[in-house]
């Protein structure tokens, strides 16, 4: 059957709207292809772009900056720590707590509480021969002080000792006669020797001794007199005979360490005072003094003998009237023997020998 062309023109029409409708689906599943993949594309992290070998390890080198600065802090910690100085605990048990806090604050301790001066240390913490670091608390227990009435039994019939701790803070450079009337002068008191490996000066370590040699002698019934207990004073060594001349010592100790131009010169001496018109009257008992007390020294601490020396020159001798020694603990110019005398347990030594030696000599 023949189409007429109006039903032709029709079926055109028809054609051409499933054709648009097709194409309007195929554009609209286009479009919603295009949202989803622009929605994911959205929601996903950029992508950063590397511009270089160095900016691709970026994160690993932030990390490492921030682990080496971790590093580098607690390295600064660790030499933080390791700059606080270690020190030894000295022994402060059976001291009178004045004593006690003297020698803790000598080796830059500090006591737990404060102690009254007439109390006895019953026990300490850490205990002496402890190294630790430089500021910790010592905790102290303490025996409550005896009345002022109490007095030991033999104390009316104690035998006096002297002990000058050699130096002080401040040297006097000012003169005076090296003997009663001489017209030599010398220095009122030279400065002393400083320790070449802790640095620390001659007065600290005689005070530190003599508080120790002190303490012993005390311990056995001997009244000590002291010609200084702390640092800042000025006394010139005439001055200082004179004060055991005054107390009628049995025996005037002096206490004092050596120095020398030879870093190798080591060991302990023991002087006494010679044949001058002011020490005749007491040189034979003071070379015998210091026989004494110089094997005494020797025995305790092993050092090496330097030897038993007669001096003329010496003001601290030439004004006394009583027997009279001077102990050269050690050199401060040999490192091993600073830093030994630099050390609480050593400095006891010293002063248990010089102890044992006084004892001797005084035939207790």
């Amino acid at each position: 059957m023949t189409q007429s062309r109006a039903e032709r023109g029709a079926a055109r029409r028809r054609t051409r709207h499933k054709l648009l409708g097709v194409a309007a689906a195929i554009a609209l599943v286009i479009a919603a292809v295009a949202a989803v993949a622009l929605y994911a594309q959205s929601t996903k992290e950029p992508e950063r772009v590397v511009a270089s070998a160095d900016e691709a390890v970026l994160p690993y080198t932030e990390n490492a900056a921030s682990t080496s600065a971790s590093a580098s802090a607690s390295s600064t910690a660790s030499a933080s720590a390791k700059a606080v100085p270690l020190v030894e605990v000295p022994n402060v048990v059976g001291r009178l707590g004045n004593e006690a806090e003297s020698l803790l604050a000598a080796a830059g301790l500090k006591p737990s509480t404060t102690v009254d001066a007439a109390a006895r240390i019953a026990d300490q913490d850490p205990d002496a021969g402890s190294v630790v670091a430089s500021g910790t608390v010592v905790s102290l227990t303490v025996v409550a002080a005896q009345p002022a009435t109490a007095k030991p039994k033999t104390a009316s019939k104690a035998v006096v000792v002297c002990i000058d701790p050699g130096h002080q803070e401040h040297s006097d450079t000012k003169k005076e006669p090296v003997g009663p009337g001489s017209s030599e002068m010398k220095a009122r008191v030279a400065g002393g020797a400083t320790g070449v490996a802790t640095g620390i000066p001659e007065y600290e370590i005689a005070l530190q001794i003599a508080m120790n040699l002190k303490h012993r002698l005390e311990a056995d019934g001997i009244k000590v007199v002291m010609t200084r207990t702390t640092n800042d004073v000025n006394m010139s060594n005439a001055e200082r005979a004179q004060i055991a001349n005054s107390a009628k010592a049995a025996l005037f100790v002096r206490i004092h360490a050596n120095g020398s131009p030879d870093s190798r010169a080591a060991g302990v001496s023991t002087l006494y005072p010679g044949s001058t018109p002011w020490t005749n009257k007491i040189e034979e008992r003071s070379k015998r003094a210091a026989g004494i007390v110089q094997r005494a020294v020797l025995t305790t601490t092993g050092a090496p003998n330097d030897g038993v020396t007669l001096r003329s020159d010496l003001a601290g001798f030439n004004w006394a009237t009583v027997p009279s020694v001077l102990v050269e603990c050690g050199y401060l110019s040999n490192p091993v023997e600073d830093k030994l005398l630099s050390s609480p347990q050593y400095q006891d030594k010293v002063a248990i020998g010089i102890a044992a030696g006084v004892q001797r000599y005084l035939g207790r």
